[in-house]
């Protein structure tokens, strides 16, 4: 069999599958009951409109409870005494918490130019971060520069 039958007869099945594929049938709808049809008939206009009320109250209570979780989660620190927006920049320049005799820092493993051998390169968050900070400066100087000229 040739290369280009195989193609062919690949991509028929492949459009045969999408044509043959059915979509999963809607939720079945329920109907609605006679007892909550009544219920709902003979509810007080008054206790409806107050529990309206109550729940509206209830949301903007939950609203306020999340902004202050996530404001706390923001400006909470971790081990270290680092922030989470701080720890995630650590964890993706290849940074792991590690704490020793109650003190937590952060390391990584590297290879150096011209050695087959990791070291392991520790250090305090807060000098990490200016490193980091540092670097990506000094790729934004370098590609300014390449862009100008």
């Amino acid at each position: 069999m040739t290369l280009a039958k195989v193609l062919s007869i690949s991509l028929c099945m492949g459009w045969g599958s999408l044509a043959f594929a059915t979509d999963p049938p809607p939720p079945a709808a329920t109907p609605p009951a006679a007892t909550t049809a009544t219920a709902a008939a003979t509810a007080d206009a008054a206790s409806t409109a107050a529990a309206d009320k109550a729940a509206a109250a209830d949301k903007a209570t939950a609203a306020d409870k999340e902004k202050t979780a996530a404001s706390t989660a923001k400006t909470a620190t971790g081990p270290g005494g680092v922030t989470p927006e701080q720890a995630k920049a650590l964890r993706g320049a290849g940074y792991k918490a590690d704490v020793r005799n109650g003190v937590t820092s952060y390391c990584r493993y590297r290879t150096p130019v011209g050695s087959r051998f990791e070291t392991k390169e520790c250090g305090a968050p807060d000098e990490i971060l200016r490193q980091i900070a540092a670097s990506q400066e000094l790729v934004n100087q370098m590609q300014h520069a390449t862009i100008s000229h």
